[in-house]
């Protein structure tokens, strides 16, 4: 299991530059298309001490009521893919905007755009597609990347995981579980990629996280800047992410 780590955006200064400075390496990363494309820059560093990179469309970054043309946003994306793909960056999530209440119809137009450029396009599933379109993609991507939602009691119940990733490893397909960093799950069910934001939340809270041994004890702080926080909570969820690679490493 690799443990990406995602909302590093907005820690450019004091997190992502310093460890190109100290030669540290993250390992996993998870970023979007989203602040990327304003900030090109931050994707050359994150190549610097990222071994493996996931990209996610930013599609849910836009706040609600805004008005955005869905096929003029994913060309850009396309053309994003298109000039900046390497070999360290592993998958592109596609454009999935329908539990917003837009159509499959229409996802699947814009997923079709995003393949024209590259085949590391990452499918989302959501319970709107119901489990038969589930089904339908574990075999139309047999032996690639998709992805389910780790968000609790949202698609998929908890003592549903390991079904849903017995029928991907079916068709020698490979499972990212959007947003997932519940412990007990992740001690359970052997998901091939995951991603947290968990590290920076704390900090946003004044805690800190500490992981031992597939479990993490949560302690408030009072004095402490939220940029402390956040590079103590990161060195956490860095163990937390060797943790479970190891653990599950031969599975």
């Amino acid at each position: 299991m690799k443990v990406f780590i995602s909302a590093l955006e907005s820690s450019e200064k004091n997190i992502i530059d310093k460890m190109i400075h100290e030669g540290k390496n993250l390992r996993f990363i998870l970023t979007s298309y989203y602040y990327l494309r304003k900030n090109i820059g931050l994707l050359n560093k994150f190549m610097k001490i990222a071994d493996e990179i996931l990209i996610d469309s930013g599609a849910h970054s836009f706040q609600r009521g805004v008005k955005v043309d869905w096929y003029e946003y994913t060309q850009e994306y396309a053309e994003f893919i298109k000039k900046y793909d390497n070999d360290k960056i592993i998958g592109f999530f596609e454009m999935d905007i329908d539990p917003a209440g837009y159509p499959l119809s229409l996802v699947e137009d814009l997923r079709r755009i995003l393949e024209k450029v590259s085949d590391k396009i990452i499918p989302v599933w959501h319970k709107e597609r119901g489990i038969d379109e589930y089904k339908n993609m574990c075999r139309s991507y047999n032996g690639k990347i998709i992805a389910i939602s780790g968000f609790k009691n949202k698609d998929i119940k908890d003592n549903q995981y390991l079904m849903f990733l017995k029928y991907a490893i079916k068709y020698n397909g490979k499972v990212h579980c959007l947003g997932m960093t519940r412990i007990a799950l992740l001690n359970k069910v052997p998901f091939d990629y995951v991603d947290s934001s968990t590290w920076k939340q704390a900090g946003n809270y004044g805690e800190i996280r500490r992981f031992r041994a597939g479990k993490l004890i949560t302690t408030k702080l009072k004095g402490f800047k939220t940029t402390e926080l956040d590079k103590i909570n990161l060195q956490e969820f860095l163990k937390m992410q060797s943790y479970y690679y190891n653990k599950w490493r031969n599975v």
